[in-house]
């Protein structure tokens, strides 16, 4: 800090400069890698082989990346935890080798080696006993690989943190939905992506040699950066002989236009597969049923929002197929839906990559608690190491033999009723709780009057089975406009970068936030919170009272 007070311009020509420097090493490694990757194709039985090898490797994957990315990296989070906790690298082996992964991972849990989600943001201090320890973002970075590409965290305000991809991180995802395509009868389908950033999905379509892709960008500003970018892909495409999607535009709020063209597909047998986001996926079956179009024969792939039953229905009800997928930025493809699906967003997790327990951890005033979930990353080709971070999430773990070809291959683990706890989420765009928190109790209240109890955001789930922000203000404050009011609170959420503008915006084109004048609703405990995310179905509120606006 001190020598950005001494000589600001001095380090930011450093900071530009390096970003510079970096861009040009990932363009000419990129050039060097992509065109011999794409010409390599992996057939959908290899990608079965290769899931089955790294889930009978998992343990000596797990010992591999302590080893290199924690126990020999000086600067690791986790290293600290672990020596804190009085764990070596002999214990950490030791553990592995008479506990399995699961069971090493609950054990160093209990010993407060574990990420808070704000600890991995780095908003506050972890505080483990008498010891405290700052951790920043980068620091949880993989220090073993190399970046093809990166892409960059938004939505949760401040500068968006940069996350790296490399074209192995992209073919180990391949290898999973390879089995997915297969599980769902998808192996010849056609791919539209309705998306502001597919290039990490589509690589891998093209990997498993699934040729026949487009892409729709949604929101008419793209960055310059990202526009340069797709060209580039698109140049090194042609350059091997596998040409890449051009972004097209097709605005966020015109959904009949995209049902438009699902009704003028060929029908020639082969299924389409559109992978948007659940609200806009939502808005094109909505749209179908008004138009009487049937939708038989597509299949949408959705993603960034929770999957509910009533979302579901609206989709399934035009004859469409449904596969929801479960990611982070930090962790893309953590799990994808059920081919023989108990509920609507029965998914199977990548245990083939990662490792998943539950901590059970307050969240509210008065000794409210939920069960958090704990990720640990064992590919060498993850962006982040993750040793029981926590995404800020919870939901329910099960694991069973259900028989589709994702459970046949070993992947047993399920995952439903995703919810988090830290976020609120519509349009697949996150905010979370600190930041939302400065925008109610504070900007909102010194422009337009009242106080911080006044104003409550709220996620609802609406009859068409959308996402909807609610923003409540209290009528005690007295006449509000309400188009303003809504103005300034997305021109807020923008204001932390060009992620942040992005999403801003996306919710603004798709009418996602309302503003309705009643008091704030309080728990059975009588409590006022700032803000509600979207509960699940059949449980309690993470502070105890009955789910429900």
């Amino acid at each position: 800090m001190g020598n950005w007070s001494v000589a600001p311009g001095v380090g930011l020509f450093a900071q530009r400069t390096a970003a510079v420097t970096d861009e040009a090493m990932m363009a000419a490694r990129l050039a060097r890698d992509l065109p011999p990757w794409l010409h390599r194709t992996v057939t959908l039985g290899e990608a079965r082989d290769r899931v089955r090898r790294r889930l009978a490797e998992r343990p000596a994957r797990l010992l591999r990346l302590a080893r290199r990315a924690v126990y020999g990296n000086p600067g690791s989070p986790y290293l600290r935890l672990l020596r804190h906790a009085g764990c070596e690298l002999g214990d950490f082996e030791q553990l592995v080798a008479s506990h399995g992964v699961e069971g090493t991972l609950a054990t160093l849990a209990a010993s407060g080696v574990y990420v808070t989600f704000d600890e991995l943001k780095g908003r506050s201090l972890a505080v483990r006993g008498s010891a405290r320890f700052a951790f920043s973002p980068a620091a949880f970075d993989n220090p073993s690989i190399s970046p093809h590409f990166v892409e960059y965290t938004g939505g949760t305000g401040g500068t968006p943190a940069v996350v790296m991809r490399t074209l192995g991180l992209v073919e180990e995802i391949g290898d999973e939905i390879g089995v997915m395509l297969r599980a769902h009868g998808l192996e010849r389908a056609r791919h539209l992506f309705w998306l502001s950033n597919p290039v990490f999905q589509y690589l891998y379509y093209l990997k498993l040699g699934q040729r026949d892709v487009r892409w729709y960008h949604p929101l008419p500003w793209f960055p310059f950066k990202a526009r340069l970018g797709a060209r580039y892909l698109a140049v090194l495409g042609c350059l091997a002989g596998r040409p890449l999607p051009i972004p097209r535009y097709l605005d966020a709020g015109q959904p009949e236009r995209l049902l438009a063209m699902l009704h003028r597909r060929p029908r020639d047998g082969r299924p389409l597969v559109l992978t948007t986001l659940v609200s806009m996926g939502v808005r094109v079956a909505m749209g179908a049923r008004a138009a009487g179009v049937d939708l038989n024969g597509v299949t949408f792939r959705l993603q960034s929002e929770p999957l509910t039953e009533a979302r579901h229905r609206h989709l399934t009800s035009v004859g469409a197929g449904v596969i929801h997928n479960y990611a982070l930025t930090e962790l893309p493809a953590l799990g994808i839906s059920c081919a023989r699906a108990r509920s609507a967003d029965d998914l199977h997790f990548f245990s083939d990559r990662h490792a998943v327990i539950e901590r059970t951890r307050p969240v509210a005033a008065g000794g409210a608690t939920v069960d958090a979930l704990l990720f640990t990353t064992l590919s060498e080709h993850a962006p982040k190491i993750f040793l029981n971070a926590e995404p800020g999430d919870v939901a329910q773990i099960d694991r069973r033999e259900c028989g589709c070809a994702l459970g046949t291959v070993g992947l047993t683990t399920h995952l439903s009723q995703i919810r988090s706890f830290e976020k609120l989420s519509a349009e697949g765009v996150s905010f979370a709780r600190s930041n939302l928190l400065e925008v109610l109790e504070q900007v909102l209240p010194s422009r337009f009057g009242g106080t911080s109890l006044d104003y409550q955001l709220a996620e609802e789930e609406g009859a068409d089975g959308a996402a909807r922000l609610i923003l409540r203000v209290d009528p005690v404050v007295g006449r509000i406009d309400a188009d303003a009011l809504r103005a300034t609170f997305l021109a807020e959420l923008g204001r932390g970068g060009m992620m942040d503008r992005h999403h801003a915006e996306l919710l603004r084109r798709a009418g996602s936030v309302t503003v309705r004048r009643e008091p704030p609703l309080a728990t059975a405990a009588g409590k006022v919170l700032p803000f509600q995310p979207l509960r699940r179905a059949s449980s309690t509120t993470p502070d105890g009272s009955a789910p429900g606006p």
